[in-house]
C-alpha cells in the first residue's frame, strides 16, 4: 500500500497568527488567562463512555503585561457527549473552552467504524466554530494521536494544513461544512484516513487511505493509499501526485504526474444512470535520485505511456467495481454529477439511489503521456 507522507514542520504560519491574536489582540491580560484555546478535537469509543481529547493552546502571562507565552496540551476527558465534556474540561482548567481556532477534528479507528455522525451535531450548533476545520479518522486511537503534540507545537495545525496541501483543491479533504452538507442532503461520503508516526521533532503525518460510509452514516470499509492517489487524479485538473507503474519485463517506474485533467459524462441508458470517465494524464518517470531522465528512445517512452494508461484505467476499474459493490458512490463523485446533470431523474430515484448506483454502467478510459524517464529496478 502507498503511503503520502508529508514531513511535520514545527513552525507554522497558523500557529504564529494564533500566538499573534492571543497576545497582542484586543483581550486584556486577565480575560486571555481566562481562556483556553481548543486547535484540535478527538473522539474514541469507550466501555465507560466517549474518549474526547482536547488539543489547547493555554495563554500563559510572563512577568509584564507585554509578554507571555502558550503552552500547548492534549487533555482528554470521559463523557456522554462533547458538552459534557468540555464543562468537565472547564471546571478542571478553571478556563472558559473558546473552539474559534478549531483546525481538525479526529475520529478514532475503533469509532470510525461505527456511527459517530450524532457527535458533530455539537459542533454544527456552535456559530464560533469554523466551517472550514478538517475532519479525518485515524489509525488507532485520537487521544494518541493528539499524543504527538510536544511543547510549543500543535499537530492539529500542522495536520490540517498537510491533509489541505495533499487535498490540493481536488475534494478529498472533508471539512465541517461539506460533512454537514453531506449529512443534511443523506449522500454518501468520505473521510481521509491520517497517522502520526514516530516521536517528537522528528515524527511525520501520514495520510493512508480513507474510510466511506453511507447515507445513514454507516461504515462501508476503506480504499487504501493507492485507491486514494487515484481519486486524486479524477478530480478536476490540474492536480499532481504519483504512480508506480510495473511493465512486462517487471521494471518499476516510479512516476511523477505534471498534469492531470479528467471530464466525466453522465446519462440515463435504459433507466439506469452511465457515466463515462475520461482521465488525460502526463507523467516523468523519475530515476533513483527523483530526477527526471532523459535517455529513452521515443519508442521506448510511447510503450511506457501505454503501460502506465492501462495500469491507471485497470486499478481505477477495480476502484470503480468496489465503490458499486460496497465502498458507494461518493468515492468517485459520482452521485453529486447525477444529482447536478440529470436532476429530473435524480428528484424521482433519490431515494433508491443506491440501488441503481449498484446497476450502474461505469466505462473508463485513460490516455497517458510520457515526457522524460528513468528506470527503477
Amino acid at each position: 500500500m502507498h503511503i503520502f507522507r508529508i514531513p511535520i514542520r514545527i513552525t507554522l504560519a497558523a500557529a504564529g497568527m494564533l500566538a499573534a491574536l492571543l497576545l497582542t489582540g484586543c483581550w486584556d491580560d486577565a480575560e486571555i488567562n481566562g481562556r483556553a484555546f481548543v486547535l484540535g478535537f478527538g473522539a474514541d469509543g469507550g466501555e465507560e463512555g466517549y474518549q474526547f481529547t482536547f488539543q489547547l493552546a493555554i495563554p500563559v502571562s510572563g512577568e509584564s503585561d507585554s509578554s507571555g507565552s502558550i503552552l500547548y496540551d492534549a487533555r482528554t476527558v470521559t463523557g456522554d457527549t462533547p458538552a459534557a465534556a468540555v464543562r468537565t474540561l472547564e471546571k478542571d482548567l478553571g478556563r472558559q473552552i473558546n473552539f474559534e481556532q478549531l483546525s481538525l477534528i479526529v475520529i478514532g479507528e475503533d469509532l470510525s467504524q461505527r456511527n459517530f455522525t450524532g457527535l458533530t451535531d455539537y459542533f454544527f450548533r456552535r456559530a464560533s466554530v469554523r466551517r472550514q476545520s478538517c475532519i479525518a479518522v485515524c489509525a488507532g486511537s485520537a487521544g494518541a494521536f493528539f499524543g504527538h503534540s510536544a511543547a510549543g507545537r500543535a499537530i492539529s495545525t500542522e495536520a490540517a494544513s498537510a491533509l489541505q496541501s495533499y487535498d490540493a483543491g481536488g475534494g478529498i479533504a472533508m471539512n465541517l461544512f461539506s460533512l454537514y452538507k453531506a449529512l443534511v442532503n443523506r449522500d454518501e461520503f468520505f473521510l481521509p484516513r491520517i497517522s502520526a508516526e514516530g516521536e517528537g521533532e522528528g515524527s511525520q503525518l501520514a495520510i493512508s487511505g480513507a474510510a466511506a460510509y453511507g447515507r445513514e452514516g454507516e461504515y462501508r470499509g476503506e480504499a487504501g493509499g493507492e485507491e486514494l492517489e487515484l481519486l486524486r487524479l479524477t478530480r478536476g485538473s490540474g492536480i499532481g501526485g504519483s504512480l508506480s507503474v510495473k511493465d512486462g519485463q517487471g521494471n518499476l517506474y516510479c512516476c511523477e504526474v505534471r498534469q492531470s485533467d479528467c471530464s466525466v459524462k453522465c446519462r440515463i441508458n435504459n433507466g439506469v444512470p452511465a457515466f463515462r470517465i475520461h482521465l488525460e494524464l502526463v507523467i516523468i518517470p523519475l530515476d533513483t535520485r527523483g530526477e527526471g531522465g532523459g535517455e529513452y528512445s521515443d519508442g521506448r517512452l510511447r510503450a511506457i505511456s501505454e503501460e502506465a494508461g492501462q495500469s491507471v484505467r485497470e486499478r481505477l476499474e477495480a476502484l470503480a467495481l468496489r465503490s458499486r459493490e460496497s465502498l458507494g458512490s461518493s468515492v468517485l463523485g459520482l452521485q453529486d454529477i447525477i444529482r447536478q446533470r440529470q436532476p429530473d431523474w435524480y428528484g424521482l430515484h433519490e431515494k433508491e439511489w443506491e440501488k441503481f448506483f449498484r446497476k450502474s454502467e461505469i466505462e473508463i478510459t485513460v490516455n497517458c503521456t510520457v515526457a522524460g524517464g528513468g528506470l527503477t529496478k
